[in-house]
């Protein structure tokens, strides 16, 4: 048997073949665990088979039922007004469990041969990490965690825009205001965002005359002139260190930085432009108000402008070409180098224009998919570069816009955060007026709560084993509500909502992971030659259940790209397990039950650690 089997898919293409059918054909006449007529499983193809075999509904799912009896993972099968209603032969699911368990149980062989790249984050240099930011990052790294757990190749990119008009005025703020490039004390991003872009904006309401030479700026970034290149250069990297020690205390790490102005550098967008006119996939407009503009035009039949009549390229159009070199649909490629080695010990990368730092690198580009973790508010021009790509490589590329809502703050959040915000449902922040809560405040803030429950409740523990758990599930609380809900939906940030254990969320997933831990210390011994336990209870049924259901839950939401299957599991599971805890006697049960049952809470935690992971939840042996 494959070392990464789903458990389920083995079941479901054995009823399927019984079936006559394939397990594509099956799964829409399937539901697990509904309980409306009773079973474990229901399946509903009576009623299509009834109506195309023009036979009596009974009579069709009779038939069903005969194709099924002979499985040896079914005991049981009744029907009801035409369902099939089925119990599982759990002695041979647990048996299927132990013949594929192992620590990375739940993850597949879904994906493998399939190279995909996730961007995220893609923070301008000029500002520290805020909470918005995070749920851009938590979403793509948890991405990137659940595809790979599927066996796809994820590289992990991270976009960074340093030609842009907020990096003009960190240099308008150091080359004419006379503010210092750094300042002792304060972290550099936290410098650049908090004081630097604050009085550089203000002072442009005061002295006009600034914003003349923040043009010029821009036009020596876009000229790569020496003296200015060099103090960006230095600037950008400098800032970009600081947000990825930010990005590293959450748990987010990447395989490769690509910088805009390299992008401008090589030409792509030149490359881009000349095969879009040469496919046909863009034209010159001859007449009306869009004359002298190259024209894509849309399947919905919208004209929407690439380029305009004064020659400069619109917002999406570098997109365009951006897209083009990561699905490998035009020629050239970067020259990269290695950067750092981050706090996990992986090498970063970046693109380059040193010809000394090409060999050796590990091919990042040319992938079948990818997918762009990018506001909502930039749904229409992701729209068009993933129509373009799509004609350009037949339908074999896959661009995904994976849009997500902005993270706003309850009023009660607020407060504490120190936000004075008066009658409002919830707090909206603006980057623009300088009103946003930094991530390593938020971080510190939560911290702080929890560090003071924590030693209240480990007497025995040291400053510094309390630390560690309170640094954990702060950003275990973060990670798990960034992507909890739907991504299109606003966030509204709770910060005593994220603590209540009542709430089923990060800290109640927490709580029983550091109660199964705890079970096995407190049993202290092997767990070895374990049997099948006749006579299971309905709560031992339902973990069983869900162990076995647990790779095709991560498969699904690899192939739907749906983290909140993942984080209603952990939760859900949780509660399932602490149910069996309450009714059900561990350490004081004895013999063959006494080893199944122990068994039950070791493969309990190496599925719910296993689903934490990829949410971004620390797993804790106390808290």
């Amino acid at each position: 048997m494959e070392e990464n089997s789903n458990t389920t898919k083995i079941v479901m293409d054995d009823l399927a073949k019984r079936l006559g059918i394939t397990l594509e054909e099956l799964k829409p006449f399937l539901t697990h665990k509904t309980y409306r007529y009773g079973g474990d499983f229901s399946i509903t193809k009576a009623l299509k088979d009834a109506k195309s075999e023009g036979i009596s509904l009974d009579a069709a799912a009779e038939k069903i039922k005969k194709q099924l009896e002979s499985s040896p993972f079914i005991s049981r099968i009744e029907i009801t007004k035409g369902y099939v209603n089925c119990w599982y032969n759990y002695k041979n699911l647990f048996n299927l469990i132990i013949n594929t368990l192992n620590e990375s149980y739940g993850g597949t062989d879904y994906g493998k041969g399939e190279r995909v790249m996730i961007e995220h984050t893609s923070v301008n240099p000029n500002k520290a990490i805020h909470i918005g930011h995070l749920r851009n990052a938590a979403i793509g790294d948890s991405l990137s965690k659940l595809l790979k757990s599927t066996g796809y190749e994820v590289i992990v990119t991270t976009y960074t825009d340093d030609t842009g008009a907020q990096v003009a005025d960190n240099i308008v703020g150091i080359k004419f205001l006379g503010m210092p490039a750094e300042e002792k004390g304060i972290k550099l991003d936290h410098y650049f965002g908090d004081k630097v872009y604050i009085k550089v904006n203000e002072s442009y309401k005061t002295d006009p005359s600034l914003l003349e030479k923040r043009s010029d700026i821009l036009k020596a970034i876009e000229n790569r002139d020496k003296e200015i290149s060099k103090l960006v250069e230095g600037m950008v990297g400098k800032v970009l260190r600081a947000q990825l020690e930010t990005m590293w205390r959450f748990g987010v790490f990447y395989d490769l930085i690509n910088y805009e102005s390299h992008i401008l550098a090589y030409k792509f967008w030149d490359n881009a432009f000349n095969l879009l006119k040469e496919k046909g996939e863009i034209k010159l407009e001859n007449e009306g108000e869009k004359k002298g503009c190259w024209i894509f035009q849309k399947a919905d039949g919208e004209k929407k402008i690439i380029v305009r009549s004064d020659g400069t390229v619109v917002y999406a159009g570098k997109d365009i070409a951006y897209a083009m070199w990561k699905h490998g649909l035009m020629e050239g490629d970067f020259k990269y180098r290695r950067w750092i080695t981050q706090s996990n010990g992986k090498t970063l990368w970046t693109t380059t224009l040193d010809d000394s730092e090409t060999e050796n690198h590990p091919k990042f580009n040319d992938v079948d998919r990818s997918i762009n973790i990018i506001d909502i508010t930039q749904s229409y021009e992701q729209e068009v570069v993933k129509e373009i790509i799509d004609k350009l490589s037949g339908g074999k590329a896959h661009y995904i816009h994976y849009e997500y809502a902005v993270v706003a703050l309850s009023p009660e959040t607020a407060k504490k955060l120190g936000v004075k915000e008066e009658d409002k449902d919830f707090f909206r922040m603006s980057g623009r007026k300088g009103i946003y809560i930094n991530a390593d405040d938020l971080i510190d803030r939560l911290k702080q709560v929890i560090l003071q429950e924590t030693k209240s409740r480990n007497k025995d523990l040291s400053e510094e084993e309390c630390e560690k758990i309170a640094e954990s599930l702060s950003i275990s609380i973060l990670r798990y509500e960034m992507v909890r809900t739907d991504p299109k939906k606003i966030l509204v940030f709770d910060m005593d909502e994220a603590l209540r254990l009542e709430s089923k969320g990060a800290i109640y997933i927490e709580y029983t992971l550091s109660r199964m831990s705890g079970i096995l210390r407190n049993a202290a011994e092997k767990i070895e030659d374990v049997g099948y336990k006749d006579d299971l209870t309905d709560q031992e049924k339902k973990l069983l259940l869900d162990i076995f259901l647990f790779p095709d839950i991560v498969e699904s939401a690899a192939r739907d790209l749906n983290l909140t299957a993942i984080s209603n599991f952990a939760s859900e599971f949780s509660s399932d397990f602490n149910e069996f805890y309450r009714d059900n006697s561990v350490i004081k049960s004895e013999g063959r039950e006494r080893k199944f049952r122990l068994w039950l809470v070791n493969t309990s935690r190496t599925v719910l650690k296993n689903a934490s992971e990829i949410l971004g939840i620390i797993p804790l042996d106390r808290m």
